[in-house]
């Protein structure tokens, strides 16, 4: 990822909170032998340093994650459309695109049987209290584990992005971040916002 120094993020545990809400990530698999790419929910586990997840058997990462394969996990936050109109002087500036992203870089394990259904059920319990892998009659349950590759994707490297006007003034920012709060982009705005926070404190 191409990451000019003004945009690049540093703390790590700032980054690992976007991967968290943004859970629904890009998984890159370089060389199969095309790059193969699939949209799935990723859970960070931060004691370990994992991410973890499960792909159809018959989608051909499965094969990548059972070779134990590296990849990159791309995690993409809010994005927003910039207006030159927003700016004091519009005539020297361009439209452009504010956003925030985080890739994992790292390697990819298979995880079977107790393994698998423990990371399963740690996933789901992310999302509801209520429905649990057990509640599934057994022979269902076997066919459909049957069916899909869980696994853990180990992190080597973190990089963050998150372009959100820094190379600007601070005056036009927060023009630019209300601007953004009127048209509802309040993700973004936000984000603008804290950013100059942590640089002023």
């Amino acid at each position: 990822m191409y990451i000019p120094p003004a945009f690049r993020m540093n703390d790590e545990a700032e980054m690992r909170s976007l991967m968290r809400t943004y859970d629904f990530a890009l998984l890159l698999v370089p060389g199969m032998p095309d790059l193969a790419a699939t949209h799935i929910p990723l859970k960070l586990a931060d004691e370990r340093q994992v991410l973890i997840g499960h792909v159809a058997m018959a989608n051909p990462v499965s094969e990548a994650i059972k070779a134990g394969r590296e990849a990159i996990a791309v995690f993409s936050g809010p994005h927003a459309y910039v207006s030159p109109t927003w700016y004091a002087n519009p005539s020297v500036n361009v439209p452009t695109w504010n956003y925030v992203a985080v890739h994992a870089f790292g390697t990819l394990a298979p995880l079977d049987a107790e393994e698998a259904e423990r990371a399963l059920s740690s996933q789901v319990a992310d999302f509801e209290a209520e429905w649990r892998i057990t509640h599934i009659e057994p022979g269902m349950r076997s066919r459909l584990e049957a069916s899909i590759q869980v696994f853990e994707f180990e992190i080597n490297r973190l990089e963050g992005k998150a372009k959100l006007s820094q190379n600007k003034p601070v005056e036009e920012r927060l023009r630019l971040a209300h601007a953004l709060n009127e048209r509802g982009e309040h993700a973004v705005a936000f984000h603008m916002v804290e950013d100059q926070e942590d640089e002023d404190g």
